[in-house]
């Protein structure tokens, strides 16, 4: 009886233990296919987050690296137009140099064989009545320059394709003007003229003379005969005149 009893009683307790233990692991599987839990602590989450936080600095890459290009940009267009600078600052030279070249050999020309270099140096402080003068004679001229020449005042300038000087007394009146001409621009019976008398002249220079009030120009002729240089004047119509140049 008593043998009974405590198997009974041992069997109780095995069963209770059983069901215990069902319980328990019921509990666990539950909090398994708990979706809440199981969200918190999936590992795939924390991965779509570290992907999304390298994008985001993908993205700050890419706008560091344009801002960079743009400020690169920036300086280059600052340079280029630096360059552009330069290098108008040399055509600028290079035009005041052509410039002086041309008014060199144009003073060159006009005042050979006078013996007086004063005529070629640059002067300011014009009378007002010779620059008022030079405006009314000559309203569309460029490039002036003034000198002074044996007490007359002398604006060089550029009148459409030509360079001439005028040559103004102090009270305003002007005496001539004169511009360098090629060869081809001297009249035919000047030449003519040259030649017939001296078929051996070489011609060197022409100027062109127009004196106001006077119906013909004057042809200041150099020439070379026999070695020797000489400076003669001659009306378009080849005859040879006296002029106090």
């Amino acid at each position: 009886m008593i043998m009974k009893k405590f198997f009974l009683i041992l069997f109780a307790a095995f069963f209770s233990a059983g069901i215990m233990a069902q319980g328990n692991s019921g509990g666990k599987g539950k909090s398994k296919d708990n979706p809440a839990t199981a969200q918190k602590d999936s590992p795939g989450n924390s991965s779509d987050q570290g992907i999304t936080k390298d994008k985001d600095k993908d993205k700050d890459k890419d706008k560091d690296k344009d801002k960079v290009k743009d400020k690169d940009k920036d300086k280059d267009k600052e340079k280029d137009k630096e360059k552009d600078k330069e290098k108008g600052k040399d055509i600028e030279k290079d035009d005041k140099k052509d410039d002086k070249a041309k008014n060199d050999e144009h003073d060159r020309k006009v005042w050979d064989g006078i013996g007086d270099n004063s005529c070629m140096k640059f002067s300011k402080n014009q009378p007002a009545k010779v620059r008022a003068s030079f405006q009314r004679d000559y309203p569309g001229a460029t490039n002036v320059r003034w000198t002074k020449c044996r007490g007359d005042w002398t604006a060089t300038f550029s009148n459409v394709l030509l360079r001439s000087t005028a040559v103004y007394h102090a009270n305003g009146e002007r005496r001539d003007t004169r511009t360098p001409v090629n060869k081809d621009k001297i009249p035919p019976k000047v030449l003519d003229e040259i030649l017939k008398r001296r078929p051996d002249t070489r011609l060197e220079e022409a100027i062109k003379i127009e004196v106001p009030g006077a119906v013909k120009e004057i042809f200041r002729i150099k020439d070379i005969t026999g070695g020797k240089t000489e400076f003669r004047y001659f009306d378009r119509d080849g005859v040879q005149v006296n002029y106090n140049y």
